[in-house]
Order: structure tokens, then sequence, then C-alpha cells
């Protein structure tokens, strides 16, 4: 059976090229969360504390990008007129956050593929997995110990504990 393997970041670059380098071929996804905050960043720029049109704006916003029309938001923000050099440059800068993201964030295919585009179950997995276990009381980890038991952790809760092992005895 084909699986379809996924990354979920925020748009850091680093993220992008260890998603390159260790699922070569993964489809890259923006968590929609991150990149929601991205166009209220640009709204507050230039709305301030207008809570009208700050509002009518982003669900306008919202809209276009949960349906994938990413480009749409990128002229929106092309539109709004800045006044300072600040708001000037917080505009350029969302607006090419999201050219450089817009095939990151094609959210209504991604959900038709049965995809997440949160990060926020995974976070969770991440607390329960990671911090049931590593973060007990008296505890203390060297990066190597932690990452070890993080593997072990994982390898029995997904179900490949065998797998883990005979990878660990061949590699």
């Amino acid at each position: 059976m084909a699986q379809k393997v996924s990354v979920i970041g925020d748009g850091a670059p680093w993220i992008w090229n260890l998603a390159d380098e260790h699922f070569w071929g993964a489809l890259q996804i923006i968590d929609l969360y991150h990149a929601r905050e991205h166009y209220w960043k640009a709204a507050r720029a230039i709305f301030g504390l207008d809570r009208e049109t700050l509002h009518r704006w982003t669900e306008k916003r919202k809209k276009e990008l949960d349906s994938g029309k990413v480009q749409k938001v990128i002229e929106a923000i092309g539109r709004l007129c800045a006044s300072t050099q600040e708001q000037k440059e917080i505009l350029d800068g969302e607006r090419a956050y999201f050219e450089r993201n817009k095939e990151r964030m094609r959210y209504e295919d991604f959900r038709k593929q049965g995809l997440f585009v949160g990060s926020g179950v995974v976070e969770a997995g991440c607390r329960t997995v990671i911090g049931q276990r590593l973060k007990q009381s008296g505890m203390h980890w060297t990066v190597r110990g932690a990452n070890s038991i993080i593997a072990l952790r994982c390898s029995i809760l997904s179900g490949r504990w065998e797998d883990f092992w005979e990878y660990r005895a061949t590699g």
C-alpha cells in the first residue's frame, strides 16, 4: 500500500531544508494557523485598532486562504497602502511569505486528500509522547539520551518496535 508523506511547518526555511533532506518528495504544508497569523500581521500594521475594518478584511482573507486562493491573499496585501516605512516593510515581508509558500498553502486540495492542514494534532502528540516520558519529576537528560528515549517511545507507540530493532541490528 502506498503511503503519502507530508511535512507540516510554519514556513521557516530550515524546516523545508530538513524535510528535503530527510523526507525527499514529501508534500510540504504550511500550518494553517501560522499562515493566518501572517495576513493578520499585515492587517494590524495597516488597520491598527479599527476593529471593524480589521475584522472585515481578515474574514475575506480567511475564506480565500481556506479555499486555496493564496494569490487573492497576496493581491489583497499588495493593495494595502503603507504610510510608514515600517508598514511597508511588514507588507513586503508578509506578501513575500505568501509568495514563497503558496504551493504549501493549497488547503482545499490538501483537505480533499484527507490531509491535516494544521500542526495541532502533531504538537499534542509530541506533548503526550515526549512530555509524559521526559518531563517527569526529577528527570534530567542529555540531548543524546533524550533522543534515544524518544526514538524508543515512538517505536513502541507506533507499533514499530520490531522494525526499530531490526534497523538498529542491520544499520
